[in-house]
């Protein structure tokens, strides 16, 4: 794919795709409170709804990329377009009772699986596409598009769940995933297999301590955080965790080449970054379209359009930030994004009170151009830091901080706000203002820490060669 126009012809099966996944972060959260009454499910069950999925993405994600190495990416992009189509569909079937909850969140770990299959793979497609001083643009258009569809997920699941059922927001994915199998099948991508065996074990390992590490920390609210089954949750699924890593510096064909990405510092600390700057972002979109119909009293349809501002900046600031990626490195637009969304969401706490779309409008735009700033750069910045023999394994581990990020960070907010929350009664809207305040508190420290990481590591200037 030499010409621009084939270039961007790449996009056409994987925009779709990766829509899906990325929908599936924000088009639950406007749905959260119908779902939640239709199936009298608890405040921490209809949180584990979006952990659940976060936290599978990302157990499986680094699977996906090493995967895409061996078999080929375009393939394990199909294969994860089926299981999400797949999974998605049996979401929008489940029964009501006992076994709603259960059935809830195996199929959400499933379509977690299907979106850690299909993110890394899709990543490295985009980037080989392009070369290597203008990978900043391709994955800033790549994401804008895409990002599109997720903006437009809040707001397609309002009208599906106000004037039809939110059973439909799962639905929906099943004529997308048709679309991106269409355009699949006459599709000509860079697509380089590198055979090796599969490292089961670091799997597995992976697998079990980021689940009982997230596990921990969301049921603390329902068990407490003096219980032994919290502790014992999240002290053993960090052991399990620094054992994977342990294990991974062994293994002649690990998972995550541990040695190889911990040699290279500025990889390193790029995926420390991813971390902390998604810690808050789906916090945001769960417990900010929550508000607006909790603690503002919006329609579902409005309150998905109000939570929709936040990507008016975002869109400008992520062009904004790939050009300047481009022309200097990443280290700027990416400094400057951390202490935008960190005095963004400062501000929008600051409002919450009020129980006003209008009176929370500077924070979100603040906070979206600042989201916007760092993503695509910090993305594109990882990648071209690694030689193409490990891009593949490498948006993997991008991916894996990304979502694990999430869903820590969900998990960490969505306890404040679970643990200090009474709905009932005249005070329930200024309860749930007041504990979100705390929550966005906490979603601005991540944001600070990483402006002070970026700023302390992040090289100068713009990058000239791999690693």
């Amino acid at each position: 794919m030499n010409g621009a126009p084939l270039r961007f012809r790449v996009f056409w099966p994987l925009v779709p795709a990766v829509a899906m996944v990325m929908i599936d972060f924000t088009i639950v959260s406007i749905s959260a409170s119908t779902i939640q009454d239709d199936l009298h499910l608890s405040e921490t069950a209809v949180q584990w709804l979006v952990t659940a999925y976060a936290l599978s993405t990302a157990a499986f994600v680094a699977l996906g990329g090493r995967l895409g190495d061996i078999l080929g990416h375009k393939k394990v992009v199909v294969a994860g377009v089926i299981v999400f189509a797949g999974s998605s569909l049996m979401c929008g079937l489940v029964p009501d009772g006992s076994i709603s909850v259960p059935w809830l969140i195996l199929f959400r770990v499933l379509q977690g699986l299907g979106g850690g299959l299909m993110i890394p793979s899709a990543t490295v497609l985009v980037l080989d596409a392009f070369p290597g001083d203008e990978r900043g643009k391709g994955l800033s258009v790549f994401f804008i598009v895409a990002g599109l569809f997720t903006a437009i997920g809040p707001v397609a699941g309002s009208y599906l769940t106000q004037f039809w059922t939110w059973r439909a927001i799962f639905w929906i994915n099943v004529p997308v995933a048709l679309l991106s199998l269409w355009e699949f099948r006459n599709a000509r991508m860079n697509d380089v297999k590198r055979p090796a065996k599969l490292d089961v074990q670091g799997s597995v390992l992976i697998v079990v301590g980021m689940a009982l590490t997230v596990l921990g920390i969301q049921q603390s609210t329902e068990w407490g955080w003096g219980d032994p089954a919290t502790l014992g949750s999240i002290i053993i699924g960090l052991a399990v965790l620094a054992w994977f890593v342990v294990v991974e510096r062994r293994t002649e064909d690990p998972l995550i080449d541990v040695n190889a990405l911990l040699a290279n510092r500025p990889f390193a600390v790029d995926n420390l970054l991813t971390f902390l700057v998604f810690a808050p972002w789906l916090a945001v979109f769960f417990f900010g379209s929550v508000y607006f119909q909790v603690a503002v009293g919006q329609e579902p349809t409005q309150a998905g359009f109000s939570i929709l501002t936040m990507f008016y900046s975002f869109f400008v600031a992520a062009r904004v930030g790939g050009a300047w990626m481009d022309s200097g490195g990443a280290k700027k637009p990416v400094c400057i994004g951390f202490i935008l969304g960190g005095v963004g969401m400062v501000v929008w706490a600051g409002n919450l009170s009020e129980l006003s779309q209008s009176a929370t409008l500077w924070g979100m735009l603040i906070t979206g151009a600042g989201f916007g700033l760092v993503f695509s750069p910090l993305n594109a910045d990882a990648l071209n830091r690694l030689p193409d023999s490990l891009r593949g394994q490498g948006s993997g581990v991008t991916q894996t901080f990304r979502n694990f990020g999430s869903a820590i960070g969900m998990a960490i907010m969505g306890s404040i706000v679970a643990s200090a929350t009474d709905l009932a009664g005249a005070e329930g809207p200024g309860n749930f203002a007041a504990a979100m305040e705390k929550a966005w508190y906490v979603g601005a420290g991540f944001l600070f820490v990483g402006y002070i990481v970026a700023h302390l590591f992040m090289p100068d200037g713009k990058q000239e060669g791999i690693e």
